[in-house]
């Protein structure tokens, strides 16, 4: 097969996994965002910059197929990059702890509003990771870029607790939207007790979660550097979608 006509359809298909992308999380979202709190939920935030980043990329990348010019930054696949790490967290964060410690059950959880949270943290996030993996391979990296990926979290966890100092609570009196973040339970920063496990706390102290949550999107970060192929010391790996 002509060289060209395949890599124009890796391009083709690189938009359609965006599409996809985006159009499940903008569903979720008309469906999950019921007032102006739920901009204090990392599963709303991660949703939109990632449907922003998304929406650039079509624009670009269309751009690219009809024009076959490239205006794609390093800076906008480090930002792209990020994203892809913050959407992950929301996935994995439910899929293994929110949904399961649900009062609905994991599937009833994703199946909440018109399935409005399949949208936002699974079918959405999936597919973003799927193109960045598969298709983002002109993303010039080191490996280094890695520990960015904490930004994005912690610049979270600082605001919730800002939001919570000022007196701002969740679900009457959680201290953060989400039970793992909830430092007003009974094991509060560094408490230890598996009993507590329920929608308000998982028994174990709000500091040992987000180290461990930290470390492990570091890792995925590293991970995720690798399978793209551009985690090579910053060597590019400039992949010429559309040749000439």
């Amino acid at each position: 097969m002509n060289t060209n006509v395949l890599n124009k359809k890796k391009l083709i298909t690189s938009i359609i996994f965006k599409a996809i992308s985006l159009i499940a999380s903008v569903y979720g979202l008309v469906f999950t965002i019921d007032s102006i709190k739920s901009f204090t939920f990392f599963t709303t935030l991660s949703n939109v910059a990632l449907d922003i980043v998304l929406a650039v990329f079509i624009v670009l990348d269309v751009i690219l197929l009809t024009k076959e010019k490239d205006y794609k930054s390093n800076g906008l696949y480090i930002l792209k990059f990020l994203m892809t790490l913050s959407i992950t967290l929301t996935c994995l964060v439910y899929m293994i702890i929110l949904g399961p410690t649900s009062e609905n059950g994991l599937i009833g959880a994703y199946l909440n509003k018109y399935a409005g949270s399949l949208g936002v943290h699974l079918i959405g996030p999936v597919f973003a990771i799927a193109d960045f993996l598969m298709f983002d391979k002109g993303f010039v990296a080191k490996k280094i870029y890695a520990i960015y990926a904490v930004i994005p979290p912690l610049c979270y966890v600082a605001f919730v607790y800002i939001l919570a100092a000022l007196g701002v609570r969740w679900y009457d009196t959680m201290t953060a939207p989400y039970n793992f973040l909830n430092y007003a339970a009974p094991t509060g920063w560094f408490g230890w007790d598996l009993s507590q496990m329920g929608s308000e706390s998982l028994g174990i102290g709000v500091v040992y979660m987000i180290v461990v949550l930290l470390l492990i999107f570091i890792g995925i970060g590293l991970l995720y550097l690798a399978i793209n192929g551009a985690g090579r010391d910053g060597k590019a790996q400039k992949a010429e979608l559309v040749s000439e």
